[in-house]
């Protein structure tokens, strides 16, 4: 099966049974024991029953997507605002940098 398929020249993602989005419909990833949550841009939840290691590879080619604890995968092209360890995504959700990970996402 494809992970990304194109349709109008725009990629879309694989993220679970015959479900395909867009990358930049998507905001944040969530992972939730062997389902993953995703929350869209427009504030609509998608549980999938792919884990988070298996979606967060999937955007891997999209460089906008970065892993910032054990639990989260983050758009930063949708983040309001950083400010020290603390992620400020749009409906007002915060999610904290692990130190490990804000330190190699600063450094690159």
């Amino acid at each position: 099966m494809e992970t990304i398929k194109y349709i109008e020249n725009c990629p879309l993602v694989h993220v679970g049974s015959r479900k395909y989005l867009a990358p930049s419909e998507i905001l944040h990833l969530e992972s939730d024991i062997n389902y993953t949550q995703i929350l869209l841009a427009n504030g609509k939840k998608i549980l999938s029953s792919t884990t988070l290691k298996i979606i967060e590879n999937r955007l891997s080619p999209f460089k906008n997507f970065v892993r910032i604890n054990r639990q989260s995968v983050v758009n930063l092209d949708l983040v309001e605002k950083i400010e020290n360890q603390t992620l400020f995504l749009p409906g007002k959700k915060k999610i904290i940098f692990s130190r490990r990970r804000e330190k190699a996402w600063r450094n690159r």
